[in-house]
């Protein structure tokens, strides 16, 4: 399977060798397929869904919103693992990224 432009950049910043860090991003890969599997959801059946219980019929809200917010505060947990690479790779040449911002 054909590496994403995101799984090749990632590569660039981990100890390929190590294996907690090789981990570190499988989970995050995964965790940006589920994103994007819930947003399709969200997009095909949108915020809310429609629910049959017997004879009633009721909307109410569609269960991927609040598990892609679930997945969401994770991804952003472990990009914190991957800012402290980038600033890890810059200090290596020397590259301030604070000045850049």
């Amino acid at each position: 399977m054909a590496k994403t432009k995101l799984e090749l950049e990632l590569s660039k910043l981990i100890d390929k060798n190590s294996a907690s860090d090789v981990e570190i991003m499988r989970r995050y890969l995964s965790l940006v397929d589920t994103y994007k599997k819930l947003d399709k959801s969200i997009e095909k059946n949108g915020v809310m869904i429609s629910v049959k219980n017997g004879k009633q019929n009721f909307l109410k809200s569609n269960p991927a919103v609040s598990e892609k917010v679930k997945v969401n505060a994770a991804l952003i947990k472990l990009g914190e693992f991957f800012e402290k690479k980038r600033l890890e790779k810059s200090a290596e040449k020397g590259i301030n990224l604070n000045e850049l911002y």
